[in-house]
């Protein structure tokens, strides 16, 4: 194996290509002989090692090389970078301000104004809201980088790229079909997160009690609820994919207004049945027994979270209720302007 072979080998080695590395080390290998071969009739020296050491010298280095036929060399490229930026500040403002009031509302209720228990529950709360900043921070990253590499260019530069903007576009109806990128993109963000709360951070989702000097923490939900977190995780998966897809095509399509029907109607069935399932909520009288006689309200506690917990799976069901109704709507008026 002479120079020209070994260093087509290396870079070859560096290419982050899966398909077309062949290809690439063929036209390349070409290009190099081609050089050589013409550098050599031009001196009128013969071909040795020598001519070939300065040829590929000039050429560069096997990673400067490889470098060049990667059309993704960073993670997230400078064309969503400041989207991101954006969309960053929103997600990590929300899940910060969440989890800070959480912890105020528990050392209000739970706590005296003052003393170590107060203290251990806002330094909690403050340990919480960073540890959820950095998972928010993750998954953010990990969507972003991911639409990196699956939208179209064209599609890209739709975020950010306003020298082409024609005001001529503003007298244009616009498309009834078409998609609202920045809707799905902090859908999939925060689709994302209920993922990593739920099947990476479950121990976070609950609440921390503490009375007479100890700490209690009790969970959110009881084991009952985690044996529907398969079907859950479907579904929040199957929603990402679609969103994916509708920021790739840029349009609404019959097929994709059927799956959003239908994981919209598999939404609402899996709600009403863990609305209906006893035992899903973790307050129960059971979590309180090994508490030791404080103020806490054990009863009353059970009761606000079940009326909570209630309330919050009625809105799930009338959100994606509404979802539902819309890509029907959606659907048929597609159907009637095809015809």
């Amino acid at each position: 194996m002479n120079l020209i072979d070994r260093y087509v080998a290396e870079v070859g080695k560096n290419l982050p290509l899966l398909k077309g590395r062949e290809d690439i080390e063929k036209e390349l290998r070409s290009t190099l002989e081609d050089m050589i071969e013409d550098r050599a009739s031009t001196t009128g020296q013969l071909r040795d090692e020598a001519m070939e050491i300065e040829l590929l010298k000039e050429y560069g280095s096997p990673q400067q090389v490889a470098a060049t036929y990667n059309p993704h060399p960073y993670l997230i490229g400078p064309r969503l970078f400041p989207f991101f930026l954006f969309v960053l500040k929103i997600v990590i403002t929300v899940v910060v301000s969440v989890m800070l009031g959480l912890a105020g509302i528990s050392a209000v209720t739970d706590t005296p104004m003052m003393g170590m228990d107060f203290v251990k529950i806002i330094g909690g709360g403050l340990g919480n809201a960073l540890s959820a900043a950095i998972a928010a921070f993750g998954n953010v990253v990990i969507v972003f980088a991911i639409l990196e590499r699956v939208l179209p260019d064209k599609e890209i530069s739709g975020f950010n790229d306003e020298k082409d903007w024609d005001p001529a576009s503003l007298t244009s109806e616009p498309d009834p079909d078409s998609v609202k990128r920045g809707e799905l993109i902090a859908e999939i963000i925060f689709t994302f997160l209920g993922l990593a709360l739920l099947n990476l951070y479950p121990e976070i989702l609950g609440a921390f009690i503490f009375t007479k000097g100890e700490q209690f923490f009790i969970p959110m939900f009881s084991d009952v609820f985690f044996k529907f977190l398969p079907w859950i995780n479907a579904i929040f998966l199957a929603e990402i994919v679609l969103d994916i897809y509708l920021l790739r095509n840029a349009l609404w399509t019959p097929i994709s207004r059927v799956a959003k029907i239908l994981i919209e109607a598999a939404s609402i069935a899996l709600t009403v049945i863990i609305l209906r399932t006893p035992g899903i909520v973790g307050f129960t009288a059971e979590s309180f027994k090994n508490f030791p006689e404080s103020s806490v309200d054990g009863e009353l506690l059970m009761k606000i979270f079940d009326l909570s917990f209630s309330i919050a799976l009625i809105v799930v069901i009338i959100v994606s209720g509404v979802e539902l109704v819309k890509g029907i709507y959606g659907l048929i008026k597609m159907s009637f302007r095809r015809k």
